[in-house]
């Protein structure tokens, strides 16, 4: 007589999903219904976002910074007189929630690895992009910053820069 007993620890993913460019990568280390977990690095100078997901794809977020260190950005882009937030995140600051109904976005300030935690399945077609690069330049004095084709094209969003408490 055989019993089906579960393994007590299991490997994330044995084959994570590596996803990448010039700029640096995303390795989806799991995934099960809306449960995703990733583990992301970026080059100093790169800026992501700022993104989010439509109704009924909602996707909150949790992120942590492993090594180095970012400005993280949110806005609520259906808020009319909104502005967009950022505050500098290092490994020292823990995870960070970032909730679904809003934008968000971020710029190495060195080179960094961090990892996302989300509540929501990746859906492409329900993503809106946000270009807001010029306007985080400008506030910020950042320079040059590598950005990909998809956030080149996001929909201009120009709205004041505050820091957060």
């Amino acid at each position: 007589m055989t019993s089906h007993v579960a393994k007590p620890f299991a490997c994330l993913l044995d084959q994570p999903v590596t996803l990448g460019d010039q700029r640096g990568c995303i390795k989806i280390l799991y995934e099960k219904g809306n449960v995703v977990l990733k583990r992301s690095t970026s080059q100093k100078g790169v800026f992501r976002g700022l993104h989010r997901q439509r109704a009924p794809s909602l996707q909150d977020k949790i992120i942590r910074v492993l090594s180095g260190r970012i400005y993280d950005f949110v806005t609520d882009p259906d808020d009319p007189q909104g502005v967009i937030w950022y505050r500098e995140i290092t490994p020292e600051t823990d995870w960070v929630h970032i909730a679904a109904h809003l934008a968000h976005g971020f710029y190495a300030i060195t080179d960094v690895e961090f990892e996302y935690f989300c509540d929501g399945r990746y859906d492409e077609a329900a993503e809106d992009s946000y270009f807001v690069a010029d306007v985080l330049s400008e506030a910020l004095s950042l320079g040059d910053m590598q950005l990909s084709n998809k956030d080149k094209a996001g929909i201009p969003l120009a709205r004041p820069v505050r820091q957060a408490n």
